[in-house]
């Protein structure tokens, strides 16, 4: 037998590399390293990885060094994620809450490899250079059905910033495969870097002579001869010694290992070690999910199989979206099951920045979505056709529909959503989008939340207007967008939409005008129609010629005696409106932002007068420090941080 260690330089510059070894005269068998030879990069959801894939072929360039090299594989997450949840209320309060980016959120990514030949897999080694230790998972594809079969699985481990050459003791894989996913677990600010991926297989099953041993077990068993080390999660922990087991196991290949013909292995274990040892055998050899597929013929009638399709089909809907793709693995009963398109009633994708594997996904709903309610596309990237696509099959019932920080929104969707979703009630918005799209929002009569948000053009007041007017039960209005008239000399467009509102929305509830620009008191005493409202951020305030700034507040804050949350920005804040405010039992929130107090010790009545107060926050205005501390003592539940821009309530963390 002629055999060359695979990390001479010769040996890396022709791979895949072959070390044969005969085990007699008809029988042999082929050791087989090779390294990446193609990724799926459908699978990877953003561009700092899709841009490296190509690193990941062939053969380790910068190991044994350790860094953050620029020609490597890199591993980022942006916090994926797909579920079938339902919505959080009430998503734009006047609170900021934590951004999701910032959120030390741990969350799994994959990536997904090719070899040039399949093989019995015995050793997976990944060459890592930067932050190591974030593998949790590798699976190996059987070919003939698709599936993934799992060879290792593990949690993250800490370990020192140096590179590794990791390879973990695999589960036996009784079938040939030439693709491996590799999955990832770690904070999103966090990532990965991989120089190479190395497989090392054979062309034949092998099997330990010993039936009462696994192949694992003897290569662990071997790797004791060359090297010591105490790392039970990694065969190849000492680098410089690596697979020496595997080339022992090649030198001594007779002494150790049998080839596993199927033809022949049930005859020869039989003939060899009789039943009882052959019964243990066959149990390390044949995977887990063999095993369970042979159970489930022999299932109890009071087991779970033994329900009636209604019935579970409604434990399926407590099911989040990885248990339900996995039950539909069981049986062929379940899998019809799965399908059942009131499962997809809700479907929820975040941070899904490839177009292709976001294409992908909603070719997988798309037959599962005929009842489709809720849709929410937030920070994802998409062909503007391909949703089209999909909405033309399953937006006929959608009632919510959110895009936030969503920039593959423009013209062509709007008209499709307009089209086809007659019974929207909820909308979020952002996009390239201009008023020409908008304008295709009147179609629809059925709003009650609505939110618009782009920077890139101005909307007209006149249509949003048309679209308020044709939405009478509108609830909820969130504008993050700057307003204009048509003409340059009209009223304030701020104060157009406000009169709308008045007359044509009486339900209101909550309205956000925070960057919209300024609202005049004659768009302010227009609002008070709104009677119902609870949430009010009026953005920046100015004097209207004909109306008064305090009386036309006084008018708001007197006919709106449900308000919970009010933001008010750069007015002088007068002695009756304090009362008005403080007439607003139900208030739990309220922010002033550079605001003049005619009487600053009067706001002291809102604390004292609004039992179910939360929040208080003051920046930016005229009140002393002094008159705080002593609030700080006659009113404990309500803090103030001298120097931030926040107040704190320990009943709720809220921060401004």
């Amino acid at each position: 037998m002629t055999f060359h260690y695979p990390f001479e330089s010769e040996s890396l510059s022709r791979y895949p590399y072959i070390g044969r070894v005969s085990t007699g005269e008809e029988n042999s068998v082929d050791f087989i390293y090779q390294f990446v030879k193609w990724c799926n990069d459908d699978c990877i959801n953003n561009l700092a990885t899709l841009n490296t894939v190509c690193y990941i072929f062939g053969a380790p360039t910068k190991f044994p060094k350790y860094g953050d090299f620029s020609k490597t594989f890199i591993m980022r997450t942006y916090d994926f994620d797909i579920s079938l949840s339902s919505w959080p209320e009430n998503i734009e309060r006047l609170n900021k809450s934590t951004p999701w980016h910032e959120k030390d959120i741990k969350h799994i990514n994959h990536l997904e490899i090719e070899f040039h030949e399949a093989v019995y897999p015995i050793r997976v080694s990944i060459y890592e250079v930067y932050n190591p230790g974030n593998i949790i998972k590798i699976w190996a594809q059987d070919s003939s059905n698709d599936r993934w079969i799992l060879l290792w699985d593990g949690s993250p481990q800490i370990v020192p910033p140096i590179s590794r050459l990791f390879s973990p003791p695999l589960q036996l894989c009784n079938f040939k495969t030439n693709k491996l996913k590799l999955e990832f677990k770690h904070s999103i600010l966090d990532y990965t870097k991989l120089d190479a991926v190395m497989l090392i297989g054979t062309s034949e099953l092998i099997l330990p002579r010993n039936p009462e041993e696994s192949l694992t077990d003897l290569l662990k068993r071997l790797n004791c001869m060359y090297s010591h080390h105490e790392d039970v999660h990694n065969l190849t922990a000492n680098y410089e010694k690596a697979h020496l087991d595997i080339d022992h196991l090649q030198k001594n290949f007779p002494e150790h290992c049998i080839i596993c013909k199927s033809d022949i292995e049930n005859s020869f274990y039989k003939n060899n070690f009789g039943n009882e040892k052959t019964s243990v055998l066959l149990r390390k050899v044949i995977p887990d999910y063999m095993n369970r597929i042979d159970e489930s013929k022999e299932l109890s009638p009071d087991s779970f199989s033994a329900f009636s399709d209604e019935v579970i089909l409604e434990i399926l809907k407590h099911l989040d979206l990885k248990t339900l793709c996995n039950m539909n693995q069981v049986n062929k009963r379940f899998n019809d099951l799965t399908w059942d398109p009131l499962l997809y009633t809700r479907l929820n994708m975040l941070n899904i920045c490839c177009s292709t594997y976001f294409y992908n996904i909603l070719c997988y709903f798309t037959p599962r979505c005929k009842y489709l309610q809720q849709l929410d596309f937030t920070l994802c990237n998409f062909s503007s056709s391909h949703f089209v696509q999909f909405l033309e099959n399953c937006g006929k019932h959608l009632t919510h529909l959110r895009f936030i920080k969503c920039r593959s929104v423009d013209n062509d969707v709007l008209f499709k959503i307009s089209e086809i979703c007659k019974n929207l009630k909820e909308l979020y918005l952002t996009g390239y989008f201009d008023n020409e799209g908008l304008s295709c929002l009147e179609n629809l009569e059925s709003l009650e939340v609505l939110t618009l948000k782009t920077t890139f053009y101005n909307i007209e007041a006149q249509c949003l207007c048309k679209i308020l007017q044709k939405n009478k039960r509108m609830r909820e209005l969130y504008l993050h967008c700057e307003l204009r008239g048509i003409y340059s000399m009209e009223e304030c467009p701020v104060d157009t939409v406000a009169t709308v509102l008045g007359n044509s929305c009486r339900d209101l509830q909550m309205i956000n005008l925070h960057e919209t620009g300024f609202i005049t008191s004659k768009g302010i005493n227009a609002l008070a129609d709104c009677k119902n409202l609870r949430t009010v951020d009026l953005g920046e305030i100015m004097e209207s010629e004909g109306f008064d700034l305090d009386d036309s507040l006084s008018r708001l804050l007197s006919s709106c005696q449900l308000l919970e949350d009010v933001k008010l920005n750069s007015i002088v804040l007068t002695d009756r409106n304090l009362k008005l405010l403080a007439e607003c039992k139900n208030l739990k929130r309220l922010y002033l932002e550079g605001m003049e107090f005619v009487t600053p010790d009067n706001v002291s009545i809102i604390l004292e007068q609004c039992p179910k107060l939360q929040q208080l926050s003051l920046v930016l205005h005229d009140i002393s420090p002094y008159l705080i501390n002593q609030w700080k003592k006659s009113h404990p539940h309500v803090f103030y941080e001298e120097g931030g821009e926040y107040m704190y309530c320990e009943e709720e963390d809220v921060y401004m």
